[in-house]
């Protein structure tokens, strides 16, 4: 009976230590305070442009879309001489994810004959609203500033690669040749 007596002042002083050490512990060094002082105060000052963004590197293969002058440039023209595929996409999409190996695929496939370029439709929401894009992961196959074909979502790389083929094959039977009078 004494033994349990002893063991309740000591559980008692156990926990009333550990109640008067926490706030203790919840201080912050004077070192850690200064860090956190100047981060504090580096939230108020007016923010740098980011030299880069996450979506800066096309994933794809393909050029990086920019700006709507660029995606114009490279996509809408009516004088460019192939087809261009672009390829709406996220860095958070996991769809997109999983379809850029395909568009890489068909990318080599087609080298020389498709321009690729990509669209990352966090960085230019405006162009993909212009462009009709719904959802993403989107390839959009252009040929002299119109459209060709549309595809929506994960795709496998023998629908892609047999809608680029089409496509290819409705522009050579499009443009004129020498040999016809």
């Amino acid at each position: 009976m004494i033994e349990r007596r002893t063991r309740q002042p000591v559980l008692l002083c156990t926990l009333l230590l550990c109640f008067l050490a926490a706030p203790c512990v919840a201080l912050l060094s004077s070192r850690q305070l200064r860090r956190t002082t100047s981060f504090a105060a580096r939230q108020h000052q007016p923010s740098r442009p980011r030299l880069l963004s996450l979506s800066m590197v096309a994933k794809s293969g393909g050029k990086l879309i920019h700006d709507e002058t660029e995606f114009s440039d490279n996509v809408l023209k009516s004088d460019l001489p192939r087809p261009v595929m672009v390829f709406f996409t996220a860095p958070w999409c996991g769809p997109c994810r999983l379809t850029v190996p395909v568009v890489k695929d068909v990318l080599k496939e087609y080298v020389g004959q498709l321009d690729v370029v990509e669209v990352c439709s966090d960085d230019l929401p405006d162009v993909a609203a212009d462009a009709g894009v719904e959802s993403i992961p989107t390839i959009q196959l252009y040929y002299q500033g119109q459209l060709m074909d549309t595809i929506v979502g994960c795709v496998a790389k023998n629908v892609l690669s047999s809608s680029v083929s089409k496509v290819l094959e409705d522009t050579t039977e499009s443009e004129p040749n020498g040999d016809e009078s």
